[in-house]
């Protein structure tokens, strides 16, 4: 009876041990959170589930020497980094990251490179640009969680973690619309035109309709804005700032113009250039804006090959002058850019009636 019962006491113990120790091979085999070196035909389609703490996961605990830092919410998640020519970018864009959470995430990157960023490139976006909710996420949080002694035990051991895994490696078997390869590239494919207009009506009833403060009609400047990016700019001295804002299709900036938006619009881009001096002003109308089924998977989120453009724009030829897919603006020239910018919003609307 005794003997029974230590075998099975034996036997539940080590089954208590293989089972984590199995989960644990998996996770970090498959390492959907970005901790190891990990890369194999099997892990090349990640889930972007968490950013802020996958991201910071991989410049926490890989060799993190970088010249440039890339920041934004998910509209500048798709800037290639390894697209900028003879400058070593990563790209720290969150989704849904907000403008007030720059600075640590910035902060943060910076102490683990050990030195200042030549270039810091600052992705804005108009809706974010409001009055809106408190970040959903601390980010000392964040950080303090990836750098808990404990951590990479825990969710090694993690179901959660586990069932991520098991959805990075369905990904890599099948089709994925949208996902993150193990070089931090994050990868769109193009959707089919009727997939395209279905998330455009979606999202756009969202955008203008929603009783979020994101929508156009709950939208209210936050006056605050530009000293958010003062902070920014104050806390980086040396670093070469480039202010960009992203791209949207032409619907977005009717829906702009018919809720009565134009003023904060143009506020927003006169703070831009007042902090910073400069703005590659992206979110214009344009012939990418006006052909979304192309260049757009939903009203705000263009596809790689339009951040590639970006990329060229602002770094790769260091374009000082408008061009198709962006309105250069300075200080010098603001005033004669803003009445440009009022007349091709104001066109676009008058034609898409």
């Amino acid at each position: 009876m005794n003997s029974a019962y230590t075998k099975w006491i034996i036997k539940a113990l080590l089954l208590s041990l293989v089972i984590p120790g199995i989960v644990a091979g998996i996770n970090g085999f498959m390492d959907p959170l970005w901790y190891r070196n990990t890369s194999h035909r099997f892990n090349q389609k990640q889930e972007d589930f968490n950013e802020r703490q996958q991201k910071t996961n991989y410049i926490t605990y890989h060799d993190f020497n970088y010249d440039a830092l890339v920041i934004g919410s998910s509209t500048s998640t798709n800037l290639n980094q390894h697209h900028f020519k003879g400058l070593r970018v990563y790209n720290y864009a969150i989704n849904a990251l907000q403008p007030l959470e720059y600075k640590p995430y910035i902060r943060y990157a910076r102490e683990r490179n050990g030195k200042p960023f030549k270039y810091i490139f600052i992705g804005l976006d108009f809706l974010l640009a409001g009055k809106v909710p408190p970040p959903p996420f601390e980010p000392e949080k964040i950080f303090a969680d990836t750098n808990n002694p404990l951590y990479r035990i825990k969710t090694l051991i993690s179901l959660d973690t586990f069932m991520y895994s098991r959805k990075n490696y369905i990904n890599s078997t099948g089709n994925r619309h949208i996902y993150y390869d193990r070089e931090n590239v994050k990868h769109t494919t193009q959707l089919r035109p009727e997939e395209v207009k279905a998330n455009i009506a979606a999202l756009m009833k969202l955008i203008e309709k929603s009783p979020n403060s994101y929508s156009f009609n709950n939208y209210k400047y936050d006056p605050g804005y530009p000293s958010i990016l003062k902070s920014i700019q104050d806390d980086n001295p040396g670093t070469v700032m480039v202010f960009f804002t992203t791209p949207v299709i032409d619907d977005f900036m009717v829906g702009m113009v018919r809720n009565n938006l134009l003023d904060d619009y143009e506020q927003w881009i006169r703070d831009i250039v007042a902090v910073n001096g400069v703005c590659y002003d992206f979110m214009c109308p344009n012939g990418l804006s006006a052909d979304p089924l192309k260049y757009f998977h939903d009203p705000n989120h263009a596809y790689p090959a339009v951040a590639d453009m970006m990329i060229d724009t602002m770094f790769n030829k260091k374009v000082e002058h408008d061009t198709e897919i962006c309105i250069y603006i300075t200080r010098q020239n603001i005033e004669e850019k803003i009445l440009l910018l009022r007349r091709l919003f104001r066109e676009l609307e008058a034609r898409s009636k």
